[in-house]
Parts: C-alpha cells; sequence; structure tokens
C-alpha cells in the first residue's frame, strides 16, 4: 500500500475511533438499559424547503425554513435566515410523537417563540451563503439522514458569539446526521470539521435550549431543573429552572464527554445536548432566557501547508433523556440552593405573596423583584410587599401574545413620608446631582459625550403608580412602544386599587413592569399580571 492511502485509512480510523467514542449519556444507558421502545421503528425521511409567515412589526415577514420529515411527521425545522437561521429544532425526539404540524407562532419568530430544541448546523458558515440552497447537502444514507455543511474561501463573520475584523480564511465542514436510536429515540449528532488561519481562543458551537424552558405564565413550562455536568465534579449538580436560581448562574461549565439537560419529570422525557468531545466546555449561562451556550477551546496545534489551524473536530448529540435516565439524573443530582429563598412575583394568577418569597427549588416561576415581603401589613392573608422609590424587575423578558387584552393591577397601601424622610430624599437627590456632574465634567475632559444631569426637584406630594412599556426587543435601548400608568393612588388608611389594561398588536411585543412609590412608602399586595379573560 501506497504511503498516501496509507496515511489516508489511518486517518479514517482514527476519525471512525473518535465517532465511536462514548459520552456519559451512552454510559448511563449501558448502564440503565431502557427499553428498546423504538427498535422496531423504520425511519421514512425527507427534506423540503417552506415558507412561513410571521407577524412582524413593519407588516408580513415570510421565512424559509427547512422540513425534516419521517413519513408524515415533522422531526425538525430549520430557519435558513433571521433569528438563529441556521438553527435546527428539534420537535420530538420519541418516533411517532412528532408533530404533524408545527405549532409556529403567528407572531415575530425569535427566542420566546422559538419551537423546538436548539442545535447549530452553520458553525464558520458565512451567513448570505447560508441562505443558497447550495449551502446544504442533504442525503439518505440507509436509516441515516445527513446534512453536510461546506464553506472554503474567505469571509467576514458578525455574528453574536463570533465576531472578525477582517475576512478569514476558512475550510469548515459540518456533518449533521440524525438517526433513530432503539433506545433513546432520534437522535441528532453533530461533528464540526473546522479550519482557520485565526483561529479565535475559544468558540460558541451550539446552544443548549428548548422552547418553554423559562417562559412564565401558567401551563408553558416543558422542564423542571437544569441538570448539568460540572467541571472538577462528578455526578450530577443543578439547579430549579426559575429565574431566581439562573441569576445566580451567569458562568458554569460541562466536562469533555457531559452533557447539559433539561429535566422534565412529568412526562420522563428530556432534551439534552450532550458533549461528545471537544474538551471541557465553558458554559454562559443567559439570565434572560437561561440557555447555556457550549464554549469550547481551541485546541493548540501545527498549522497545515496552507497556514490553516485544526479546530479538534469537536462533536455535540442532540437527544432527549428517556424517562428511566431523566429518574436517575433527578434522584441523584445535587440541587444548588436548597434551603434558599427569593421574591419572585408570579404572572397569569392573583399573587397575595403568602408563599413568597419562594424557595429556589420551586417548580414555580415568577419575575425576581426588587422589594420586601412584608408580614406586618397585608389586604389578603398575612404578607404583602414594600418598597419606595421604583421597584420592578430585570430580566426575563415577559413575551406577551398577540391581539390580546392585558391588564395590570393591585391593591395599595401608601404612607406618607415624614419631614426626616422627605429630608433625607432630597439631599440623596442632590448628591446623585453632584456624582453625576462630575461624571459630566470628567467626560467632558476626555472629550466624550457627557451623561445627563438630573434636575433638582423637592420632594412633593406622596402617590403610587403601576406603569409599564412594551417594546421589541430590548428594554434597555429600545425606545418604547406604548407605555401605560395607572391613575395615582394617595395616602390613606384604606387600601387602594390601582390598574391599567392594554391590548397587544399582533407582532406581540415584550412588555417591562414596574411599581413606582414617590415620596411614601407603599405596601402592595394581590398582584394580577396577564390576559384580562384569566382567571383574578
Amino acid at each position: 500500500m501506497r504511503r498516501p492511502a496509507l496515511l489516508a485509512l489511518l486517518a479514517a480510523m482514527f476519525l471512525a475511533g473518535l465517532a465511536a467514542r462514548a459520552d456519559e449519556v451512552d454510559d448511563l444507558v449501558k448502564k440503565l438499559n431502557p427499553p428498546p421502545r423504538f427498535e422496531a421503528h423504520k425511519p421514512q425521511w425527507s427534506v423540503k424547503k417552506q415558507e412561513v409567515v410571521f407577524e412582524g412589526r413593519k407588516g408580513p415577514e415570510t421565512w424559509q425554513f427547512w422540513f425534516v420529515r419521517d413519513g408524515q411527521r415533522v422531526v425538525a425545522i430549520m430557519p435558513t435566515s433571521g433569528f438563529h437561521g441556521g438553527t435546527l429544532y428539534i420537535q420530538d425526539f420519541r418516533p411517532g410523537q412528532a408533530p404533524t404540524t408545527v405549532p409556529f407562532p403567528k407572531e415575530r419568530w425569535h427566542i420566546d417563540t422559538a419551537v423546538g430544541t436548539e442545535i447549530r448546523t452553520n458553525n464558520f458558515i458565512p451567513d448570505p451563503y447560508g441562505t443558497t440552497d447550495e449551502s446544504y447537502q442533504w442525503q439518505v444514507d440507509g436509516a441515516r439522514l445527513v446534512l453536510t455543511r461546506l464553506f472554503k474561501g474567505e469571509a467576514k463573520f458578525q455574528r453574536w458569539a463570533h465576531n472578525t475584523k477582517t475576512a478569514v480564511k476558512v475550510d469548515a465542514r459540518n456533518v449533521i446526521v440524525f438517526l433513530v436510536d432503539p433506545q433513546l429515540g432520534y437522535v441528532v449528532d453533530a461533528t464540526y470539521d473546522i479550519w482557520t488561519d485565526q483561529p479565535p481562543r475559544d468558540y460558541e458551537y451550539s446552544s443548549a435550549a428548548t422552547s418553554g424552558r423559562y417562559l412564565l405564565f401558567p401551563g408553558q413550562a416543558t422542564c423542571y431543573r437544569h441538570a448539568l455536568t460540572r467541571v472538577g465534579s462528578e455526578g450530577y449538580s443543578g439547579y430549579a429552572c426559575n429565574h431566581g436560581c439562573t441569576k445566580l448562574h451567569g458562568g458554569e461549565s460541562c466536562r469533555d464527554g457531559g452533557f447539559v439537560s433539561f429535566l422534565n419529570d412529568v412526562i420522563g422525557w428530556s432534551p439534552t445536548l450532550a458533549l461528545t468531545r471537544g474538551g471541557d466546555a465553558k458554559l454562559i449561562v443567559c439570565g434572560a432566557h437561561t440557555d447555556l451556550d457550549f464554549i469550547l477551546p481551541w485546541p493548540a496545534g501545527q498549522p497545515r501547508a496552507d497556514g490553516l489551524k485544526h479546530n479538534g473536530t469537536p462533536r455535540l448529540r442532540c437527544l432527549a433523556l428517556p424517562p428511566e435516565l431523566t429518574k436517575y439524573v433527578w434522584d441523584n443530582m445535587k440541587l444548588l440552593h436548597a434551603g434558599e429563598h427569593r421574591l419572585m412575583v408570579r404572572l397569569g394568577q392573583i399573587e397575595d405573596f403568602e408563599e413568597q418569597p419562594l424557595e429556589l427549588t420551586t417548580r414555580q416561576r415568577g419575575m425576581p423583584w426588587n422589594a420586601q415581603v412584608s408580614d406586618q401589613v397585608a389586604r389578603s392573608g398575612k404578607r404583602s410587599i414594600t418598597f419606595s422609590g421604583v421597584s420592578g424587575h430585570g430580566d426575563p423578558q415577559i413575551n406577551l401574545r398577540p391581539n390580546t387584552r392585558y391588564v395590570c393591577e393591585a391593591w395599595v397601601k401608601v404612607v406618607d413620608f415624614t419631614a426626616e424622610q422627605r429630608k433625607a430624599a432630597d439631599e440623596k437627590l442632590q448628591a446623585d446631582i453632584a456624582k453625576a456632574t462630575a461624571a459630566a465634567e470628567a467626560a467632558k475632559a476626555r472629550g466624550k459625550k457627557p451623561p445627563a444631569i438630573p434636575q433638582f426637584v423637592p420632594a412633593g406630594p406622596a402617590q403610587c403608580v403601576l406603569s409599564g412599556w412594551t417594546y421589541e426587543w430590548s428594554p434597555h435601548v429600545d425606545k418604547p412602544v406604548e407605555t401605560y400608568r395607572s391613575d395615582p393612588a394617595g395616602p390613606g388608611d384604606q387600601w387602594q386599587k390601582v390598574s391599567f389594561e392594554f391590548t397587544t398588536p399582533a407582532w406581540g411585543p415584550f412588555v417591562q413592569l414596574q411599581f413606582e412609590a414617590r415620596n411614601c412608602t407603599v405596601y402592595l399586595d394581590d398582584f394580577y399580571f396577564g390576559p384580562a379573560d384569566g382567571k383574578r
């Protein structure tokens, strides 16, 4: 055998050995041996591109999606452009259970309305090229469906986690394989074989994310715990799928061969992203949307003859833990934040604060809120919340249904400031103005645009209002689309009801809510925010 042919054979054997390497999901399957529920299933793969129309802020928007079907059932969809273009959304991991019709939103397609469990196909594939049909090579290979995405050339990348100042040379091969495992059901196996002349120190290959993982209104939850295989530890760790926990985990990790799973002990099947090969991963946890981004190191190595350097061919598998594995991980994980509590205001129901602050291990979800729980004053039960100034939430975003009437209401008791408290409020405002003035002078000295300086307005009448505003993408940079305010409530011994209502447009905005207590202390009870036809 000639030397080049021998080297090629050895390389193929090496890659085959890597591909056969098991991850910790495989280890669990061998240990627990769940029943081969899908042993007799013979997939009938087909792929077709279809148009889907959504209602955008400026009117109808037509998007192109790939539909991956097994017979008449839709196993996965993938937009070719726009929000997460090139990301597969697996609809169901159980053969025979995937939908025949995808429950697409009528409003905008975005991170809150997307349907399915994610895995990316477009690493180092330029965005404009990624919209073309030649960027997708589909092939049915026996019982497998194989998607190959190739790019060889120069491109500049401007993505959330991959930005290059200049064009870089790339030779990329992303291979995505759909198969039916007799015990796991549908498995999507992805390898990313990439060469480039300007490799990043590390790279985000995909996110662990599934729809319904964090949505706030009753009935929207699809999982109840995040399970992690942390670097430097054994077994499983994790935390409840509520924003009180997520805000404590801006950074996490996943050991090589481990996984991240969204545990659902109700239906038993838990969407999972397994790191089969690639090194220990840094996980960036999104406080707004609770997805976990897999950041893998770019290994050191000698460049090939054309100067391009290799990424080591990371491999990820998107799958679902069957009920036996879900129960084992659930029962044997170290549940973080046991015994801890946090105020998380619940939506879509009357929040009477009797259970607040909620345990951080709870299945319940709410908005982490900057107020204090009080057991001194209450309209109903024994508890309310109390605050002065502006009280509200940061993350997560509250996604609203289109063409729906919403109501925001609460009962408040307003306690006027004393003379001493008014004096303290004036002094604080004067100190803030002095600090802002100093910052403005410093900015001018550096040639920068100075920040705005607040005006001094002495403490005035005591009043409380509920307020909110809708926006398109970000409450921090977007101008409000619409703003809403209740009538003010003033001081008094009696509880007063404050409220506002509004109807959402067809494109489905987000909303930011806040309570305002001007020159007073407010006790607030029996709060409701949700559809006007909801139970109140």
